[in-house]
């Protein structure tokens, strides 16, 4: 569900939130292939609030072709270490994503939504008594695309219920885009 594949040139930024005041924070541990860090910020999210969160945020360029590995551990002194799994990503050159991207039929990474996705997925979702947030999309070229959106679910009520579901569309060359799923887990 996490984009990982990026082209030679291409920049991510990964945040991390802590609770400022315990002493923990978050450190890279591993930096393996053709990535390498860029910047490293840590902002607090409410200035002089005893436990306010503070959020570090780690920029990576990926380098050259082939195979690169991140990894974060959480951390307040040596005896107490959390370790993260290890984020692989696959790193290709331009020509080799644009070759990729023409092919018909397979799914793309789950990636942010456009202001296109955004009105395509509000344009089908008129449903009462859940609210659906979309968080990530992923396209599939047919004719016209599919999408399937990732998104947190809230229920209606008086306590609400959250969770996840994967909604479906489908969005024709011309005409209107088409809820055809819905998928809660």
């Amino acid at each position: 569900m996490i984009r990982k594949a990026f082209k030679v040139g291409d920049t991510i930024t990964i945040r991390r939130t802590s609770h400022a005041g315990t002493g923990y924070r978050y450190a890279l541990v591993r930096l393996s292939g053709g990535v390498a860090l860029i910047d490293e910020t840590i902002e607090s999210e409410t200035e002089g609030k005893p436990g306010s969160m503070a959020v570090q945020s780690f920029t990576f360029q990926f380098l050259h072709p082939g195979q690169a590995e991140i990894q974060f551990a959480y951390y307040r002194d040596v005896k107490e270490v959390l370790y993260e799994d290890v984020f692989p990503y696959t790193v290709v050159t331009a020509e080799a994503a644009a070759a990729d991207a023409l092919k018909v039929g397979g799914w793309d990474e789950y990636e942010p939504l456009t202001e296109e996705e955004k009105t395509i997925f509000q344009t089908c979702m008129t449903l009462k008594g859940v609210d659906y947030i979309p968080l990530l999309v992923a396209k599939q070229l047919v004719a016209g695309y599919n999408y399937c959106y990732f998104c947190m679910t809230r229920s209606v009520t008086l306590e609400p219920k959250f969770g996840f579901a994967k909604v479906t569309i489908y969005a024709p060359v011309k005409g209107e885009p088409m809820l055809e799923s819905i998928v809660e887990f």
